[in-house]
């Protein structure tokens, strides 16, 4: 098990603690999610987007989104978001939005899937053959998201604590069957 320690240097073991209420909890950040204006939602979905996916969106991997709305659905969160590409000569970047959109595709998982997907411990493949990632819509624009997510290492985009952390959940996920 990794040891996370807060700012003061003290042991924190909370990682089995929150997967051991997993449902407790999302039923509480649902709540708090629903708190939370729409326009921060957007703000904050999309800077963690676009922080995440700098590399891909320099190197212009998301041209094919331009013009062309992903819904994202995470139910046990009651969690619907709306991503598109927008670029500009030099520059690509990606647009939140949580006011509904035509969407060519859309992308419905859990919270837990999606954990085990941000972590690299399960792939998208394995996750939609196992019915825990749902696409439907323009088979061929899901298709690209689905291989894109597949080539993502989160492993130095994220602070090496929430990147620890999130694998630490996933492990613990995947020993849970009741989660995954």
């Amino acid at each position: 098990m990794n040891i996370f320690r807060d700012i003061n240097g003290r042991q924190l073991m909370v990682i089995p603690k929150v997967v051991d209420h997993w449902q407790q909890l999302m039923r509480g950040l649902n709540s708090a999610l629903h708190i939370v204006p729409k326009p921060l939602s957007e703000q904050v979905l999309g800077a963690i987007l676009n922080h995440v996916l700098k590399p891909e969106l320099q190197h212009q991997k998301l041209q094919f989104l331009v013009g062309q709305w992903v819904q994202i659905e995470v139910p046990d969160l009651s969690l619907v978001f709306y991503v598109t590409a927008i670029a500009s000569p030099h520059t690509m970047r990606l647009k939140v939005t949580v006011k509904p959109q035509q969407a060519a595709v859309t992308m419905r998982g859990n919270s837990a899937s999606l954990v085990l997907l941000m972590s690299g411990q399960v792939d998208p493949d394995t996750l939609f053959f196992r019915r825990k990632l749902l696409i439907k819509g323009d088979t061929e624009l899901g298709l690209s998201v689905k291989n894109l997510l597949d080539t993502i290492e989160l492993e130095g985009r994220l602070p090496s604590t929430l990147y620890r952390a999130t694998q630490e959940t996933a492990s613990l996920i995947l020993a849970k069957p009741e989660l995954r």
